[in-house]
């Protein structure tokens, strides 16, 4: 039985035996990346940024990033990935995988001129709604959100659009869920993903957006990738996947609900891009046993998680683990201290 997961990530540390680095033959690092940016769209009429709850790397961060990726291991692009992971051929001994989720502009303006500069190729996992609906995902308008407004008075705002009618948060199983946040922040987002339902949630985000931000039709036509670019990408080589249709967590949709999810996903990209196999990220690492069934049972090749660790032969295909950008760094130290040990 496979558990319900949503946002987890084991711990990383030590060499021999421990997750990241059993030796027993060739592993995978697969790295996740959402924004990569140099500019925060987010600003105040005066020009000058507002309080930014957009969080990513900068150009050159990306790039110092993937340089240090490219000496420590050998890059390998997904269809590899999968023809190994199905026996089918060999990968280095220690490779890595670069994936970006969200379906963001900045994908095709920023990320791939400097994967294509380097000759490596990318996986990009897309929400189908972002293409059919043109409107700003629930989870990128709070992001916007939180450049307009502090963590406290969005959760008021919050509350204050549900008569005060919401359950109180746990702070340490909010923490323990975005242990990458301050606890403000942490509560906030466990909250409105973990807690209200969902679309309670969407409303309350989407008013709040209209009335703080503005029009979020004008803001998804800039925020996110059009056809255009994705067929130019995944003609250039890359691999463009799916991120759900609805971008909600698996965990919270009946089974009948991820079926349809699943299957408008795939359908889209199909119509849009020709018919592939194709992988899928679960949004917000989320995903059950019945998430795993349904992904099967609609035709995903591969399904990427958000838990910690490498991929290795004989790892379950809809359940594969990768490593945020913002574990990188200590991946790539420990690795290092476990070759000269």
């Amino acid at each position: 039985m496979v558990e319900a997961v949503q946002d987890t990530h084991d711990d990383a540390g030590g060499c021999a035996g421990d997750h990241f680095h059993d030796e027993q033959g060739p592993r995978c690092l697969v790295v996740m990346y959402h924004y990569v940016r140099d500019d925060d769209p987010a600003t105040r009429a005066d020009g000058r940024p507002e309080r930014s709850g957009i969080c990513g790397l900068t150009s050159d961060a990306f790039r110092d990033q993937i340089d240090r990726l490219c000496a420590a291991f050998e890059p390998v692009d997904w269809p590899t990935l999968f023809a190994w992971s199905c026996r089918r051929r060999s990968i280095p001994r220690r490779s890595f995988l670069l994936t970006f989720d969200d379906g963001l502009a900045e994908h095709a303006q920023t990320v791939v001129p400097i994967l294509e500069q380097r000759g490596l190729h990318g996986a990009f996992f897309i929400p189908g709604a972002v293409l059919a609906s043109h409107q700003m995902l629930s989870a990128h308008a709070l992001h916007v959100l939180l450049s307009k407004l502090s963590e406290e008075r969005l959760e008021r705002e919050v509350v204050d659009l549900l008569d005060g009618e919401v359950e109180t948060v746990s702070a340490e199983k909010a923490q323990q869920m975005y242990h990458y946040e301050s606890p403000a922040r942490a509560r906030l987002k466990y909250l409105l993903t973990t807690i209200l339902p969902v679309h309670q949630r969407s409303v309350a985000i989407a008013r709040l957006f209209e009335r703080y931000v503005g029009s979020s039709a004008e803001w998804a036509k800039r925020w996110y990738l059009g056809w255009d670019e994705l067929a130019h990408m995944q003609s250039a080589g890359h691999t463009v996947g799916a991120h759900g249709f609805c971008h909600e967590p698996y965990t919270r949709l009946s089974p009948t609900e991820k079926r349809r999810d699943l299957r408008q996903v795939l359908s889209l990209l199909s119509d849009g891009l020709g018919p592939d196999i194709r992988p899928i990220s679960y949004p917000y690492g989320s995903f059950d046993g019945d998430t795993l069934s349904a992904c099967a049972e609609v035709g995903f090749a591969h399904g990427f998680t958000t838990r910690r660790g490498w991929i290795r032969a004989g790892d379950d295909l809809l359940t594969l683990s990768r490593v945020d950008t913002i574990d990188v760094g200590s991946v790539v130290q420990e690795e290092a201290a476990c070759q000269q040990a």
